[in-house]
């Protein structure tokens, strides 16, 4: 009877987990493993005209977690846009759209697409600078030659999608992704 014990309080001692996190064994498990660590902004972002011939700007991005697995996030998001060129013997300055609440469950589900699994932003051609319209005029007509299809009088045009996350230690985390517009 005694061995009986013995063994049975061996097999009944605590052992310390260990957990998955970041490609690490860790001690603790984190308070929420799949939080968003990267955005990505998905190549289904295009400038196109409607039928009245008015610009918009769609601007697709979606979030990744440790392991580059896509999940949903929680935050602010801010789009911008950088050109380096000039606008009428001007440098051009950045151009910011107003910022998504993504911890407003209302606009967190108003902004996801879930047929392509990413967040949309739509800028109409009203809330954009007059150089933009001209540059996008200028890429949609450059779209036959390749050697020059990226570039405008204003220059490159390169968007930006800002992620800022406060998680619950009170850490502000903050990621970006860059995306050049192309003709299309």
């Amino acid at each position: 009877m005694m061995i009986t014990c013995a063994v049975v309080g061996l097999g009944c001692a605590p052992h310390p987990k260990s957990h998955w996190t970041d490609g690490l064994w860790a001690k603790e498990s984190p308070d929420y493993p799949f939080v968003p660590n990267r955005v990505v902004i998905h190549p289904l972002t295009r400038a196109s005209t409607d039928r009245d011939g008015r610009w918009r700007l769609r601007v697709h991005f979606f979030f990744v977690d440790a392991w580059n697995d896509e999940v949903k996030g929680l935050g602010r998001v801010q789009v911008q846009l950088f050109a380096n060129g000039q606008w009428e013997g001007r440098r051009i300055e950045p151009v910011a759209w107003e910022e998504i609440n993504l911890n407003d469950l209302a606009s967190n589900r108003r902004h996801y697409d879930p047929v392509t699994r990413t967040y949309v932003l739509e800028v109409p051609e009203s809330a954009m600078p007059e150089w933009l319209q001209r540059s996008l005029a200028e890429l949609e007509s450059k779209k036959d030659q390749p050697d020059e299809a990226y570039r405008t009088s204003a220059g490159e045009l390169t968007l930006r999608v800002v992620h800022e996350l406060t998680t619950g230690e009170r850490e502000t985390m903050v990621a970006s992704n860059d995306f050049v517009l192309a003709p299309g």
